[in-house]
């Protein structure tokens, strides 16, 4: 009953000095402010869960080994973004750049189906359920990718030894890479007219593992070798432009080129390669011509022949491994005719070319490499490890051209097209890919892919871990639709770590 004074009925009551709606603005007000401050606590709290997540999976990027360098999806897309310019006429960086990451989010959908697919096996499956002999098959599957981590890991470690820019014999009694090992050559090759490759050949006369196929493996791992050293030769190669992305895909911008075989079932099959980094592995197996006939190699019959790489390295090394197989021919280059007629250190007559000479003792371990050998030639012997989202694992010209053009349909369509253009290309990718993968062999020799057995790592968020896949080769089901559909292994992969996920720190 007590009436208020006239000031505060003028401050709080509308024109109308209703004391009823005065009680309702009030009441509206306390609202709004309550409303006001839950906004400011959710974002308060969205920011710092975001920073906390990112701080997270740092910490989780270097538990697994994985790469800590800043590089964002802007930096990502401004490098592919040179690459394609030239490709595209009348379009200017900017314009690809919004183009790239438009296009970034069909793919991001792939991936993100992937992932949830991967957490919800985890979340439903507890430790007493996969158990190794539950499943046929599983404990087949375990044993070969925790080998081909061990090899992995070799081929890693010598990977950073040719990193290193001074001359690695200073290093032989500093590193523990070179211990009971030889520095035999460290030299250089041509791969294309603009760049280069470095070559070192380390010898290992103590060891007692097996060779080709048998490399490495889980027989290796459980300490199941000869009583006899057969020795080994480590041959590791690194390219000069592993640290430019224009450069490597400006190589890997060319057609397949064609080889005729010599062995296998169809008389005169053809068979696909790429065609530098072919070239470059003649280039390397003639230098390695003496060593390979010297005093060094006493057991020329039975060391063992490793190869070694990474990036466009790693794809002359496969190949160089192919070809000491005898599943590819030796290139025919002037300088490797001149030494047709050489005798070899050891007083051999070295008439016989290379091709064939380490049938069943050469084998090879390389990361990130590009698709470089047709499907029809089966290179067991050859394990290759790729990781993520690397582009040059995914980089032939037929992919880089598939790229251009879906480039090419949103810049065309303009802000409407970067908007909305996404889902007609995921709705493309997602026929192309399973046209991919139905076609099967069909058109095997003239198509490039990873040559041997291909495993995949994939980073999972569920754990700060990553899952190995074994994709590729013989591999078919459920696991080849994946690699097609989801994990884009024909395709450019669009996204922020795509170049990130290439370096030999990330693997």
């Amino acid at each position: 009953n007590i009436q208020p004074t006239s000031d505060i009925i003028e401050r709080w009551q509308p024109l109308n000095h209703n004391p009823l709606q005065s009680s309702s603005y009030s009441i509206t007000t306390l609202i709004r402010t309550t409303m006001y401050l839950r906004s400011i606590v959710f974002w308060t709290i969205l920011v710092v869960s975001n920073g906390v997540k990112a701080l997270t999976s740092r910490r989780a990027m270097l538990i697994r080994g994985g790469s800590t360098r800043e590089a964002t999806k802007d930096d990502a897309f401004r490098l592919l973004s040179a690459v394609l310019k030239p490709r595209i006429d009348g379009s200017d960086s900017r314009s690809l750049q919004k183009a790239l990451q438009a296009l970034s989010s069909a793919q991001k959908a792939f991936k993100g189906l992937d992932g949830a697919a991967h957490e919800a096996y985890q979340r439903t499956h507890s430790s007493s359920d996969q158990e190794l002999t539950t499943v046929a098959g599983r404990a087949r599957r375990s044993a070969a990718r925790t080998a081909s981590t061990a090899d992995a890991f070799l081929s890693a470690e010598l990977c950073e030894l040719i990193e290193q820019e001074k001359d690695i014999r200073e290093m032989i009694n500093k590193d523990g890479a070179l211990e009971n090992r030889e520095v035999l050559l460290q030299t250089t090759v041509r791969l294309t007219k603009s760049s280069n490759a470095t070559v070192l050949v380390l010898w290992e006369p103590s060891y007692s593992g097996g060779a080709g196929i048998d490399h490495g493996g889980i027989k290796a791992l459980t300490g199941a070798t000869s009583k006899k050293n057969r020795g080994r030769l480590l041959v590791v190669i690194k390219d000069s432009v592993n640290d430019n992305l224009k450069a490597t895909m400006d190589i890997l911008d060319s057609e397949p080129w064609e080889v005729e075989l010599k062995s296998g079932l169809i008389a005169n099959e053809i068979a696909s390669v790429q065609l530098h980094l072919y070239r470059c592995a003649g280039r390397v197996l003639d230098e390695l011509h003496p060593i390979l006939f010297g005093d060094k190699l006493v057991n020329q019959t039975e060391a063992a022949l490793h190869f070694s790489g990474q990036s466009l390295g790693g794809g002359v090394a496969s190949l160089a491994a192919v070809i000491l197989d005898g599943s590819l021919p030796m290139p025919q280059e002037k300088k490797f005719k001149r030494r047709q007629g050489m005798v070899g250190m050891g007083g051999n007559n070295t008439n016989a070319t290379l091709d064939g000479f380490g049938q069943g003792r050469s084998s090879a371990t390389v990361l990130g490499i590009p698709p470089c050998l047709s499907a029809n030639v089966k290179a067991a012997f050859v394990k290759s490890i790729l990781y993520g989202d690397d582009v040059v694992c995914r980089t032939t010209q037929m992919s880089l051209q598939r790229l251009c053009q879906r480039v090419r349909r949103i810049v065309k369509g303009g802000l409407i097209g970067r908007h909305i253009g996404w889902m007609a290309d995921a709705a493309s990718l997602t026929i192309s890919s399973m046209k991919e993968h139905a076609r099967g062999s069909e058109g095997e020799e003239g198509r490039l892919v990873i040559p041997g057995q291909t495993f995949l790592i994939r980073p999972r968020r569920l754990g700060g871990v990553c899952s190995m896949h074994e994709v590729g080769g013989v591999k078919g089901g459920r696991e080849a639709l994946r690699a097609s559909v989801l994990w884009q292994l024909n395709d450019v992969l669009l996204s922020k770590s795509l170049w990130k996920h290439h370096q030999l720190e990330s693997y």
